[in-house]
This record gives structure tokens, sequence and C-alpha cells, in this order.
């Protein structure tokens, strides 16, 4: 059989004509993304590429590179492995000592693997440090390094005294010792009191006098003595004093080799002693990681091959682990910001502000008798937090840009108590994830409106990642997390992830498999869709290279201010009524407001940049004084605000001028006209009701249809994508119809991603400022529809067109500027079609009926483990067996192929014309006459599919309904149709899954479920005949 893959023979751009503004961040720059057809490496996926430790083989990492590319991906993101967050007792299988990050063992090889990007004309990520980028080899006693606040607390009785050295004396330095009288005392659950986005916890809460509460820090002597006599009260039930100590976290991100089981030797340097996590509060503590860089890895070369080749220094999700997110510059940047001291306040920082996943929950909640419980005093403590964590971005994004000639990205704020949005903007190239962010398409909007409205070019997502997945992962799946992303702002993907593929210590086939089997994926060449993967990875590259151009456009801003995410995100809107309308939103918080974009024109917001149409502010929403100011700046403006639900009133900062303030000035604005308060159910009717549309307007449907839209400045087009979201449907379905209404009058084409063909769309309907386009789209299928401008000559569309047509009509394209062809289908009933002058045709039905292929050959191609399961260097060990199928179904239904992995290989024959067709009766040879011709359907794919007729190889289907044209490959008479899948690895791995481990380990979850393989639709030949339409 022959299978061409129409991605092999892409050239990509080559990364060395990267332009000299490379670091240039905001949309429209001058970034080369090659063509729609051949996108450049620039907007190509990349793989998050692990590395086991510095001892894997140079040249097999090298070769993963270059596969890479071959598989369709712009580079990888560089990534040492190191056992996730290594900890004392766990087994490493080389020394780490030697082959340790950061080691010159691993600046060789990482030199090796930036040469193999520059080899093969790819670009290159980097994580600053091992695992997720979060610390570096550094002296234990360095003030860059991590701190963290302890405390210890003593009761006392009311009336009572304390005459003693404080609790905890010499476990740190002392902070603050803060006395308080417990008024009450209570088992609790639930969020309250709480901030918006804080998590419930089973807890005692003791609340205590906020008129007792006492900083005594400077009574305590050189010994750490206290005398202090506490006074009666009758409504008290104990007194307790806090010592608070600053401390050194002595947190690791890679462990001590002496500490590891294994071949390991004692350290002799810094360098070979581990990485410990940096302050990521301030600037000190990303100084910390390039003075590392700079003396250690940008050395000899080094840096100026990282110039030539390198895209964005990179950091993952911050996963640290103290009591109270701290930096010892956090007490004077607090009292600067708010003018007042934090000591008293400090017991209430100790629940609620640590990492949310892995740390139990406070026993005791401490909170105080003000009306929001001391809230206010989190908040502000939590918003001096989020400036500093800027610094520390900020600090990283210049050093890449003015040192290394690169940018800088990270994952921005989740699972941290602060205000996410606010350093969204700090970073060229901000980045979430799927995983985190649920797939959830709100979620994704609560990430990228700060994006958009800084102006980011790229949006980027680590994609893919999906607990007890591993090995079971289809690209069919990954490919619908693309499409949700980029209905969600995302416009960039790092594929979760791509494991070194060689051999490595105490580790079985099919290859090294991060976090102990449990999270998706292990992409490479164990795989056996891998030779295939340039399919879904053109698709991906081709919806970047669009969405990462021009500028995005959103219809409203919803006001949002949290002061905490703890990740694992879902909606913030619940209700389903604005997507259904075909309203695009996204969030933006106050701490945004300041942007230089952040401006209203016209009553729009942001004009030259999302364009919002109004702004969503709902009553339990969290108000700042800043932010309040300039909301009465864009209402006086005259952009269009909307209350839902009433007026919010929350100040979330103590601040009690401040707060009357904010509630006079929200008052004050529902005398604009345009100033709305609305009900907060109906939201999508009330903003109709003010005139206010979306730019894509949707009939009646189905489905689940959401778009995405991005304006080109340079060609004057808007690009649209098109999405029906079949998201708990099974395989095949969740189709749906409708008609979407667009808010442009460009010439309309569809751009396929799968093809990178771009198709004349013939068949809309046209006002003075919207065309309507009718949709047939299967579950999770999308497309791409752009509005090409005639002023500029880049539409070529011929004048031509339809307004409807019946579904007989397969396909329209245009012969000359008057006339049309129409392929015309079998189907029940007449086929017609309206023209632009209102007049309704009526077309000969085609006698001929589809084809629905029987009687397959299955060539089964068994991909099984080696004799020695260590010996990952094989891909594996492959036989075959033959099937006879009469009708197409899973392998988990053909006997013998149960728990077989691999590819396979069908083949199945037809006649042609069909029985019945003018064609057959007149004669003619189908195969050279133009007007009659046949669609091939495959259906849904389960994961991958090449396609060939008579030898002759199909272009790249569309997944989730994989159909083409082979009328140019037909012959008269038989025909033969062959087609190869491929499929994951678990249902091979289930009987040896007990045997297999990485480092020594084995699978920290059970064996999966058998999963089904191969084609199992129906296959039809769809036959058609040519219209000739003229139109006047």
């Amino acid at each position: 059989m022959i299978f061409v893959s129409l991605g092999i023979f892409l050239l990509f751009v080559s990364a060395s004509c990267l332009p000299d503004n490379h670091t240039d961040s905001s949309v429209n720059a001058a970034i080369d993304a090659g063509t729609f057809q051949n996108p450049s490496v620039n907007v190509r996926p990349r793989f998050r590429y692990w590395v086991p430790d510095a001892s894997v083989d140079h040249e097999q990492a090298a070769q993963d590179v270059a596969t890479a590319k071959a598989a369709g991906a712009g580079g990888v993101e560089v990534l040492g492995y190191y056992l996730y967050n290594s900890a004392p007792g766990n087994y490493a299988p080389s020394d780490w000592a030697t082959y340790g990050w950061g080691t010159p063992a691993w600046k060789q090889l990482f030199d090796a693997i930036a040469q193999a990007h520059q080899d093969n004309g790819m670009i290159m990520d980097f994580a600053m440090g091992p695992n997720q980028g979060q610390g570096v080899p550094a002296d234990p006693d360095n003030d860059g390094l991590m701190w963290d606040i302890n405390a210890y607390n003593v009761s006392i009785p009311v009336g009572g005294s304390f005459n003693n050295t404080i609790p905890g004396w010499k476990n740190g330095v002392l902070q603050a010792v803060v006395t308080g009288l417990v008024i009450s005392e209570v088992n609790a659950s639930g969020v309250a009191p709480s901030l918006p986005n804080d998590l419930a916890a089973s807890r005692v809460q003791k609340t205590l006098a906020n008129n007792t509460l006492h900083d005594v820090t400077d009574m305590v002597d050189a010994n750490g003595h206290l005398s202090l006599q506490f006074p009666t009260d009758p409504e008290g039930i104990e007194y307790n004093l806090f010592a608070i100590y600053l401390v050194r976290e002595q947190e690791r991100t890679e462990a001590d080799p002496a500490t590891l089981e294994g071949p390991q030797t004692q350290a002799q340097s810094l360098v070979q002693n581990g990485s410990w996590t940096v302050d990521h509060f301030s600037s000190l503590g990303a100084q910390t990681v390039t003075n590392f860089w700079e003396n250690y890895l940008l050395v000899n070369g080094t840096k100026e091959l990282l110039m030539s080749v390198g895209n964005y220094g990179w950091e993952d999700s911050v996963e640290i682990n103290p009591y109270v997110y701290w930096t010892r510059y956090l007490p004077k940047a607090f009292s600067t910001k708010f003018g007042y001291s934090i000591n008293k306040w400090l017991p209430l920082l100790f629940h609620q502000n640590q990492r949310w996943f892995g740390a139990p929950a406070e026993p005791i909640w401490w909170v105080t008798d003000e009306p929001d419980a001391g809230d206010s005093h989190i908040a502000d403590y939590r918003a001096t937090l989020t400036d500093l964590y800027g610094e520390y971005l900020s600090a990283f994004n210049s050093w890449a840009e003015q040192y290394l000639n690169v940018q800088y990205s990270a994952q921005i704020s989740y699972n941290l108590a602060m205000d996410m949005l606010q350093n969204i903007p700090v970073v060229d190239a901000p980045e979430c994830e799927s995983l985190d962010f649920n797939d959830n398409i709100d979620a994704y909007r609560q990430y990228t409106g700060a994006a958009n409205l800084a102006g980011k070019r790229v949006i980027s997502s680590e994609c893919g990642a999906v607990s007890d997945e591993a090995f079971q992962q289809t690209l069919t799946e990954l490919m619908w997390k693309v499409r949700r992303s980029i209905v969600g702002g995302i416009n960039q993907f790092v594929f979760h992830g791509y494991p070194y593929s060689g051999n490595y210590g105490n580790t079985t086939w099919p290859s090294f498999a991060t976090f102990n089997y449990t999270y998706s994926e292990m992409h490479g060449r164990h795989q056996p869709a891998w030779d295939y993967y340039s399919d879904p990875l053109n698709f991906t590259a081709r919806l970047s290279y669009i969405f990462q151009s021009g500028v995005p456009k959103v219809d409203l801003a919803f006001y949002q201010y949290f002061t905490t995410y703890p990740g694992h995100r879902g909606p913030n809107y619940m209700l389903p009524d604005l997507d259904d309308a075909g309203y695009t939103y996204e969030y933006i918080s106050p701490n945004n407001f300041n942007l230089p974009g952040a401006y209203v024109q016209n009553a729009i917001l942001a004009p030259d940049g999302p364009a919002f149409k109004a702004m969503i502010i709902r009553a339990n929403d969290s108000l700042t004084v800043e932010g309040t100011a300039k909301l009465a700046e864009f209402a006086e403006a005259g952009l269009p605000i909307v209350f839902s639900g009433g007026l919010p009133s929350y100040l979330a900062s103590f601040n009690e001028t401040g707060a009357a303030y904010v509630n006079a000035t929200i008052q004050s604005l529902t005398r604009l006209p345009n100033v709305h308060v609305i009900p907060y159910t109906g939201l999508a009717e009330s903003v109709a009701s003010l005139g206010i549309t979306p730019r894509a307007s949707f009939g009646t449907s189905n489905g689940s249809l959401f778009t995405a839209w991005r304006y080109d400045n340079k060609t004057a087009a808007d690009y649209v994508f098109v999405y029906n979201d079949a998201a708990g449907y099974g395989l095949g379905d969740g189709s749906t119809s409708a008609t979407i209404e667009f808010e442009s009058i460009g010439d309309p084409y569809e751009y396929n991603a799968w093809t990178g063909e771009q198709i004349s769309m013939l068949n809309y309907t046209q006002t003075s400022n919207t065309t309507s386009i009718y949709f047939e789209l299967a579950g999770n299928q999308s497309t791409i529809v752009a509005f090409q401008s005639r002023q500029n000559g880049s539409s070529t569309l011929p004048s031509a067109h339809l307004e409807s047509a019946s579904p007989h009509i397969l396909g329209i394209s245009a012969d000359t500027s008057s006339a049309l062809s129409l392929k015309v289908g079998p189907g029940p009933g007449s086929p017609s079609f309206r023209l632009p002058n209102g007049q309704t045709q009526n077309l000969t039905s085609i006698s001929a009926s589809s084809i629905t292929l029987s009687n397959w050959t299955l060539n089964a191609e068994h991909w099984d483990p080696p004799a020695n399961l260590s010996d990952i260097s094989t891909i594996a060990v492959k036989s075959n067996t033959t099937h006879s199928l009469q009708n197409l179904v899973s392998w988990q239904s053909v006997p013998g192929l149960e728990n077989v992995s691999g590819r396979g290989y069908y083949s199945a024959n037809f006649s042609w014309p069909p029985i019945g067709s003018a064609a057959s009766n007149d004669g003619s040879s189908p195969a050279s006459n133009t007007s009659f011709g046949a669609f091939i359907d495959f259906g849904p794919v389960i994961h991958t599919l090449r396609a060939s007729l008579n030898r002759q190889a199909l272009p790249s289907l569309d997944t989730t309904s994989a159909r083409a044209d082979i009328s140019q490959y037909l012959v008269n008479g038989e025909n033969t149709l062959e087609a190869v899948i491929s499929t994951t690895l678990v249902n091979v791995l289930r009987p040896i899954w007990g045997d297999l481990r990485t480092s020594g380990v084995a699978p920290a979850v059970g064996v999966p479920g058998a999963q089904g393989y191969g084609l199992v639709g129906s296959v039809r030949v769809i036959p058609y005949q040519v219209a000739q339409v003229p139109i006047h």
C-alpha cells in the first residue's frame, strides 16, 4: 500500500530566519509565520521533552529532536525531569552528583539538544531549572532561595499572665509576636468566611476580638523572654500568644544525591548538590536562577547557540509548599502599599494561603470579629504578594530578552493566592494548561482576557495531560482539546509530553514514563501512530498560524477580581445563554485597567485590541479603589456597563475611606444612560435588548456552537473559527446544523486546516453589514471562515453565488464569474437551490445510491514488547495477521486482536460507476468524465487514518468527519480503497502492566481497561453528478 504523508514534504521555515525583533511579543509583530499551507516553526506546536537526567545518550536525544520535526513539531521544550520533585529515598539509576541538572554533563546534553534544533531548523524552549524550572543549584544560605513563616502559639487564661520564653524561640528569625482574645470557637465547614474563590474546608474556627489584637514584638528581649499580664474579660474564652518566625524553607527541586537510593556519590560542589527552590516573590529569586545560568551554563558557546535557536525560557505552574506564601521583603512592601503593618494580622494568614493540593487544610482557622472576619487584611496581603510575584516574573522576562535575545514564558499564578489576571501581561507568552483548566472554555477565557487586553501575540497551553490515561490518549481526543482551547483564546500548543526514547536504567519498554504511568501522554517513536502525527500537528499549526495573526475580537468583557486562584479552574459564568446566543466573552481584572490598550473609543473598550462592546459586572464581584475609578472613567467615555444582579459593594481591602468611595462611585454611575442594572438571569437577552449584538449570531441548532474571531489589520480580513462541541457524546454523535450570521461583508472562504486548502464559499446571504452561512458540522468538527476584502485585492471570489441549497448539494465551485458547478448527490426529494434574486430552481435527482463498502481485508501489524523488557531501543517486535471482515468492527470483536496494539492495513474493492448512474448507462468513463464523481466518507476516526484509492494517496482527513472527493482517483471498473489506522499502546501493555517500570517504580495506577481500535463505522462511496448553473 502507498500512504504518502502530505506533511512530510512540507519544508519548515528555518529558525535561522527569525527576524531581528524576535523578542517582540505584541500582536502584529513581524514574526515569520510561513504560510497557511506551510506554517513555519515559529507557530508550530512543540512537545514538552522529558529527559530523565543527563546520563542519557546524546545521539538518541538529538534523534528524538529530529523525529519530532518529522512528526510536524516546530521544536521541543527541554525539561530535565529528575523524578519530578525528587525526594530522599527515591531511586535514581545514575549518579546525580555527575548527571544532575546544571552539572557539566547536563550542559553537554543541553548543548547537544540545542545543536539538534539548529541542525534541523527548529526552535527550542527550555525550563529554567529541573522539572518545573523552579530552582537551581545554589548555596543553601543564598537569600534568593524560598522563604516561609512558621507560627507557634500558646494559650493563656483570661486574666492570666505570660512570663517565659516565647514559643518556638530560635526556630528562625522572629517576625512578630501577636496577642489576642479568643471570643468564640466552633467546628466549621464550607467556605465562609473567606474571600471569593477560596476553597471550602472542615476546621476548628477561632474568632479573635479585633480590638484585643496587639503586636508586642518590641517587648521581647534579646533572649526571647516576654512578660505580659492579660486583662479579664467576661466574654473571652482565652488569650493566645502567637510567635511567627521567618525561615528558609530549604525546599528542593532536585534532591541531594546523597539522600537518594542507587549508585550515588557525595556531592563535592554546589553544582553537584541538587537544586533549591528560589524565592518566587522577589527579583532576587529570579536573579539567583539567572546568575547560575550565566556562570555555569551559558559559557563556552552555549549562549551563542541558544541565541540562535532559543524561543522561550520557561517555568511551569508554581507548585511550592510553604506554610504561607512569603518573602522576607513582604512586610515592607505591604506597609508601603497599604499604610499599615501586617504584623498583628499574621495569624490570619495560616489558612488558604499555601499550595492548594498536596497540603492538608489547616486544622484551625483564626479569624476576627470584624464584619468580613478579617478578610480585608488577607486581601491586602494577597495584593502585595501579587505585586512581588510580578517583580519576579519581570526580572526573568527582562533577562531573557536583554541577555539572551529570547522570550520568556511562564504559567502564571494559578495554584497561588493572588490575582492571576494581574501578572498575565508581565511575560512575553503567558501559558496555561488543559489539565488545570479542565478543558473548560470559560476557564480559558479567565486566563486569555488579560493577555488579549495586553496585546500578547501568543497565549500558550501545556496541552494534553489527563489523569490515568498514559499510553491511552488518542490524537482525536488531543485535537478536541486543541479546538476547545482555540475557542477559549489559546493559540499556541506545547503537547504533554515526549519522553526520551532511549534506554534508561531500571526502565522497561516502551519508554521512560513520567509520573509513574499516571498522566497522558508518552508521545514518540514507540507509538504506532508516530509516523502519522504530522496530520494533526499540521492541523494545529495552521490553527496557530491564523490565530496568532492580527488581533482577537471579543464581544463582552466580564469584570473579575479574585485574590486567589487555587487551581483546577471551572467556569465562572455558569449559565449557557451567552454561548447559545453566539456571544464571545473574556474576563479582565481591575488590575488590568491601566494597560495601555485599556481605553474607550466610540463606546468600545480596547478598540485596537479585543474591542469589547460592553462590560459585565456582577453584584458579588469584589472591588478595588483604583479599579472603580477606572470604571467611572470608562463609563463616562460611553462604554456600556451592565450590572448583573445588582450593584457590587465589597471592597477587597482594609480601607474605610476607600469603601465609602467605591460604593458612592458605583451608585453614581447608574445615572448614565449607558449604565444598566439588570437581573442575573437572562443576561444574553438583556444585553441584546440594549442593541449589543454578537459578532456571530446563531440560529436554531441542535448542538453546541462556538466561535473565535481574529482580525488581520494588514489584509483587512476577518478569520472566524466555527466549532461544534460534542463533549459528552460518543464517537460520531453530536452533529449539528445552523445558519450563522457574521458581522462581516468580506467575501467568504473556507480555510481547511487539515489540508491547507483555501476554498471559495459560494452559498451565503449578505446584507449591507452581515453575511449568513449555513453549516453542517459533525460532533467536535470545526472550520475556519475567512472574510477577505475585495478593496485590497485579497479576495478573488467570483461574484456568482447561491443563497441556499438543499442537502443534496455536496459541493459548489465557480466555473466563471457568472456560472457555478454544483455537485449533486443522492437523497430523498428534489435537489434545489435559491439564487440571490430570491428565485428557487430545482435540479434533476441523481439515480445512483451511496455504496457501503464490505468484505474488508485487515492486515493487522502487531507491535509487541521485546523479550528483554529493558530493551527500549527496540521500537517494537512486529508481526502480522490477516483477517477477513464482512463489516467493520472494533478489534475487540476480532478474535486474536483483543490485546493487540499496532497498525491496521485495511483494503476493500468496489465497482465504478455505480449501477443505475447516468454514466453506467451511457458507457462513458467516469475517470475522464468531469460531470460525474464521488466522495469517500469514513465517518469519525478513533485515532489516525491515512487512505489511498488505486494507490493514489488521499489528502489529510479530518478525523471528526473523514471525507474527501475521490473523483480524480476513480477508474472505470474495479477500484481498490486502502486505509491504514494506528492504535495506542494500552492494549498490548495490559497483560504486562505489572511488569512495567520507570526508574525502578511500578505504575501508580491499576491495569487500564481495553480500548476500541480500528475502523468501526460504515465507509461509504457517495456518488454525485455535476450540474452547471448559470447565475445572472
